[in-house]
């Protein structure tokens, strides 16, 4: 069994947006939602079904940058950082692949049941691959400043208070030729339609609320800010969820869900 590493977030509760990344509006959110977390036809079944992409997108880029390559465990030797783990759905699959993972998330009652899940289904040789902290970005790259492989910011991005400095933690905590991998979404008309009207509001395939538009981020200002950053752009592609097959794939079109992967110089 692994060791939960807590930070107290009570500093945070009342902090100037300015001053952090962290919305305690949407903790609170995730929070109420913490039973849901490993319920794979609750609210978080698209998230569970973006598996089906998200998990060979990000195999498949780093698999393309080893010399040595394995089919069993492909990702092993390799450190990932997994931001907004959530439950742990992202976490648990990367280390199953072989990667040493941290999945951090400011929600302790998401932590616990990622906890939780990885001690229920990961064998006990992978176990040891994963570990859940309860803090937030800011605070943990202050002691892992260019420590991993790759970062994975993979639907959180649109859930932060302070996006500027959000990229800066992300890219601080990436080795040097590390890789970046980002999923979220777009900030247009259509985004407002289906991902806020549509998914929330007459589908009820993610909670009511979840989303705010406004905190939604362009492709082109993602791009913008992590060259700024000193970090280039590979690819950026679009995605699509079909709610009533619950299954993702890739398409051209990115006025919804995108995918950004970018290498830190």
């Amino acid at each position: 069994m692994g060791t939960i590493f807590v930070k107290d977030l009570t500093p945070y509760q009342k902090v100037d947006g300015n001053q952090s990344t962290l919305d305690t509006n949407d903790i609170s959110r995730f929070e109420r939602l913490a039973t849901e977390w490993l319920d794979e036809n609750g609210s978080f079944k698209p998230l569970h079904a973006f598996n089906q992409v998200r998990v060979p997108w990000i195999n498949t880029a780093l698999e393309k940058r080893r010399n040595e390559k394995t089919s069993v465990k492909p990702l092993d030797g390799l450190r990932l950082l997994d931001i907004g783990c959530g439950g742990g759905i992202l976490s648990i699959p990367l280390a199953r692949l072989g990667a040493q993972v941290d999945g951090i998330d400011a929600s302790i009652e998401a932590v616990r049941i990622a906890e939780f899940a990885a001690s229920r289904t990961l064998t006990p040789n992978l176990r040891n691959n994963i570990t859940f902290h309860c803090v937030t970005i800011e605070d943990f790259v202050k002691t892992h400043l260019e420590t991993y492989d790759a970062v994975i910011a993979s639907e959180i991005i649109e859930h932060v208070s302070n996006v500027e400095m959000f990229l800066d933690c992300c890219v601080k905590a990436c080795k040097k030729d590390g890789s970046l991998f980002f999923t979220t979404i777009n900030k247009t008309a259509l985004s407002n339609i289906f991902a806020i009207w549509l998914a929330e509001d007459i589908l009820r395939i993610v909670p009511r609320g979840i989303h705010d538009w406004n905190k939604f981020v362009a492709p082109e200002d993602l791009r913008k800010m992590l060259n700024d950053r000193d970090c280039r752009i590979r690819s950026v592609q679009g995605l699509a969820y079909n709610p009533l097959t619950n299954h993702w794939s890739w398409c051209t079109s990115r006025d919804v869900n995108y995918a950004l992967y970018a290498r830190k110089c």
